[in-house]
């Protein structure tokens, strides 16, 4: 079993994103898959509502079942995704304790940057490390060089790919959907199948 928790103090970095994209891809190879939200606003638990498969299985729970829970997922599920709320606090710290890898997904803005400290901080009292992955990143500039030099300053990993500033992402969500479902060839599916890829690589 896998467990990937995607933190970030700040709201609208895109960890729902992430984890309900990344959910869909891994399920795409047969892979048993969970995402367990823990976010009360329950933005993963609600796509899930919308879609019309049972696969990846959403759990909503609070941090303080999480060991539980996980413990109860342990031969029943390949893949975990948590999903945490857009805060620093013991929900973000739990599901920072209990990853094998952890992903801090930000925009490449200075606001969203300027976060990442109190995130990096929390996972480091977790006594873990985290691969920030920039997301909704401008078509064009040179926004993710920028970011980059950023995230580099800030002495932590940065994932070597980016999601870029996509409609596809709105318009899948909205559907219940992953991006490798609603448009399989378009550019934010080979965003997500590669940084997938890279994912897997980690274990």
């Amino acid at each position: 079993m896998r467990i990937v928790s995607i933190v970030s103090q700040k709201g609208g970095a895109g960890k729902t994103t992430l984890a309900i994209n990344l959910a869909v891809a891994a399920s795409s190879d047969g892979s048993r898959v969970t995402i367990v939200d823990l976010d009360p606003q329950a933005t993963a638990a609600n796509w899930g509502d919308r879609r019309q498969s049972e696969h990846p299985t959403i759990v909503s729970a609070q941090a303080a079942r999480l060991p539980q829970i996980v413990s109860q997922l342990n031969n029943q599920t390949d893949w975990i995704f948590i999903d945490t709320p857009p805060a620093i606090g013991n929900t973000t710290l739990a599901a920072v304790k209990i990853a094998d890898v952890i992903m801090i997904p930000s925009r490449a803005a200075i606001f969203d940057l300027d976060t990442l400290g109190a995130t990096l901080e929390l996972v480091r009292m977790g006594q873990k490390e985290a691969s920030v992955v920039l997301n909704a990143v401008p078509h064009r500039g040179q926004d993710a060089e920028e970011a980059k030099a950023v995230i580099i300053g800030y002495g932590t990993q940065i994932a070597p790919f980016t999601l870029g500033h996509r409609a596809a992402f709105q318009h899948a969500a909205t559907l219940g959907l992953g991006v490798l479902e609603h448009e399989p060839s378009g550019k934010a599916a080979l965003e997500i199948r590669e940084l997938f890829g890279w994912l897997q690589s980690r274990f």
